[in-house]
């Protein structure tokens, strides 16, 4: 079974190795090698803003490890990252951070939370109740390298 708690700075070792591992994970990739590698890159570069009381950061942890992690903006009303590990996706640990992540967003008076979906993850976000509400390419850069990867702009009401 899955526990959703706060992310912890304790975390952020185990928590990019989730980001990169997810990346590196993408099943039947709708982008190509040179957009991945920048994508997989920038996670291995994040910063995870645990300690920012504006900021909801969750993990989920399964048998003592870190499964998978969500990160949203309260001002922004924006999900900012959600990523699970390879080998515990398919098994409710993305659907346990996104219903998390709503609860604490609307316990915050969040009427609607937006998310920049990859085009792997819109199937996804679309069971958990998000729409589409149009698209566009978000550049990527890390150490000189650019990319710009398509992204599906997305909206989900939480009242």
């Amino acid at each position: 079974m899955v526990q959703i708690r706060e992310g912890d700075p304790v975390d952020r070792e185990a928590i990019t190795r989730t980001h990169v591992a997810s990346v590196r994970g993408v099943e039947d990739s709708v982008y190509d090698d040179e957009e991945l590698a920048v994508w997989e890159s920038g996670a291995a570069a994040t910063s995870y803003p645990l300690d920012d009381p504006e900021v909801v950061f969750l993990v989920a942890e399964r048998d003592g490890e870190i499964a998978g992690f969500a990160e949203a903006s309260i001002a922004d009303a924006e999900l900012d990252k959600l990523y699970v590990d390879p080998s515990y996706q398919h098994r409710g640990v993305a659907t346990s951070l996104s219903d998390a992540i709503d609860r604490r967003l609307r316990s915050q008076g969040v009427e609607s939370v937006s998310v920049e979906a990859s085009l792997n993850a819109v199937p996804f976000y679309e069971r958990v109740g998000y729409e589409r509400v149009g698209t566009h390419q978000k550049p990527v850069t890390l150490d000189g390298t650019a990319a710009e990867i398509a992204v599906v702009d997305m909206e989900k009401r939480l009242r």
